[in-house]
């Protein structure tokens, strides 16, 4: 069987619907998908405020920071190794845990400067954006995913740009993404937020659409 054209394909996916529209052609289209974006921002965004509001509302903090300085002999350690040493957390169910984290990098932990992180992100907003613009108004399996993808990008790029956490007597941390969910004790070793969850399960009904897509047209078009 000759391999199919991939302008064929490329049609097949930005082919309108059966109302002949493409996404960004209808109003109602264009609601669904900001408001998804929207309130997956919202959620976001009020988790961290009031989970890191929490394990930040310790009586104690000020004397356990001094405890940590003391320990370095040094008058100046950096506010992220500080957080780090102080282990703020709270049990929440078996096996998963709040705890506040800040991550100065990308996925993983991985290292990058902000700067680069925050093209990066601005450019995943642009690219979902488009791709949302030229599906078939009707696909909202699609639109969802990318929705969510958007608000997760949205959420942390909101933390590189405007939030801060800060610990009593110490310079604010900016520029890193605040995350809190800590499933370390169930094998997950990475901490993560509500944001990140966005982008995993949109990239996920994004693969799972796919391979569903994939699959029908096999069995439309059977090799012979």
């Amino acid at each position: 069987m000759p391999p199919r054209d991939p302008e064929q394909s490329a049609s097949a996916y930005s082919s309108a619907s059966r109302t002949g529209l493409h996404a960004f052609q209808s109003p109602p289209t264009i609601a669904l998908f900001v408001v998804i974006a929207l309130a997956g921002l919202a959620g976001d965004l009020l988790s961290k405020h009031y989970v890191i509001g929490a394990l930040l509302s310790d009586p104690s903090l000020p004397e356990r920071i001094d405890g940590v300085r003391m320990h370095h002999d040094q008058a100046t350690v950096p506010p992220q190794q500080i957080l780090g040493e102080l282990h703020l957390y709270r049990q929440i169910a078996p096996g998963v845990r709040f705890t506040l984290s800040t991550n100065p990098g990308v996925v993983f932990g991985t290292p990058m400067s902000w700067p680069l992180v925050l093209v990066a992100t601005i450019l995943t907003v642009v690219v979902v954006s488009l791709f949302f613009g030229v599906a078939p108004a009707r696909a909202y399996w699609t639109h969802t995913a990318l929705a969510l993808i958007a608000a997760g990008a949205l959420g942390n790029l909101y933390d590189r740009l405007l939030a801060q956490v800060a610990l009593p007597g110490l310079e604010p941390i900016r520029h890193q993404v605040r995350d809190f969910i800590d499933c370390s004790q169930i094998g997950y070793k990475w901490i993560f937020n509500v944001a990140d969850v966005y982008l995993v399960v949109g990239v996920a009904m994004l693969v799972l659409h796919w391979l569903t897509d994939r699959r029908t047209s096999a069995r439309a078009h059977p090799v012979r």
